[in-house]
């Protein structure tokens, strides 16, 4: 991953990463990490922090993806994640020790401030202002509930939902940041293809808000 990135980066290419577990957009994060000037926050939609140090005795599983991101990338500036609702008391308290360069919308904040009325926006926007100019989404479908991926490996109930999700990719757009790459991760397989459907569908809200937030094609 790392090798073809680099590849379609030095291109003049943006990339995106469509999983496979969620260890697998490492190699994307390295290779921006390698060829931006400029440092980079990341986006990480989830049901799962994937701040272990190790998985089952698996340095780069799935479950350490951002903990290593964050210790191997010296140009990621922050991670600031959302639907958070499955972890260890390890990783949260990783997160705590990064300081300004670590923050969580965790799903039961987010419920809870939902059913007191405030707006969405309103509850998005502190953490969207949280990121620097530049963005990398990371997508992994249990962020969304679970009727939304019912396939996927580790289903967690709550989370976002479809309209939830599309509404934060596109409020880093309208917010005037850049989106310089993506992933999506954990899709799952199914015989009426739900899965997949909603997936695909996700991807192409991926690339045009990648696209619109690089003035590639307009947005409103």
């Amino acid at each position: 991953v790392y090798e073809k990135s680099i590849e379609q980066l030095n291109n003049g290419k943006f990339v995106g990463v469509v999983g496979g577990d969620h260890s697998s957009p490492l190699g994307l994060l390295k290779a921006l990490n390698d060829t931006q000037n400029e440092r980079f926050g990341i986006l990480h939609v989830d049901a799962h922090h994937d701040l272990r140090k190790a998985y089952e005795g698996f340095t780069y599983s799935h479950a350490s993806i951002f903990y290593n991101a964050m210790n191997e990338c010296d140009k990621i500036s922050n991670l600031v994640q959302f639907g958070i609702r499955d972890y260890s008391n390890e990783e949260a308290q990783t997160l705590i020790d990064y300081g300004y360069k670590g923050a969580c919308l965790y799903d039961t904040d987010m419920q809870q401030q939902l059913a007191w009325g405030v707006s969405l926006e309103n509850v998005f926007s502190p953490y969207i202002e949280k990121l620097p100019r530049n963005v990398y989404l990371s997508i992994d479908i249990d962020g969304l509930e679970p009727l939304n991926c019912p396939n996927t490996g580790t289903p967690v109930p709550g989370g976002l939902r479809y309209g939830e999700l599309e509404h934060l990719i596109f409020m880093v757009v309208r917010s005037g940041r850049n989106i310089i790459g993506f992933d999506l991760c954990e899709v799952g397989d199914s015989v009426d293809g739900w899965d997949a459907n909603v997936g695909s569908r996700i991807l192409y809200q991926l690339c045009g808000a990648l696209l619109a937030s690089q003035g590639k094609i307009p947005y409103k």
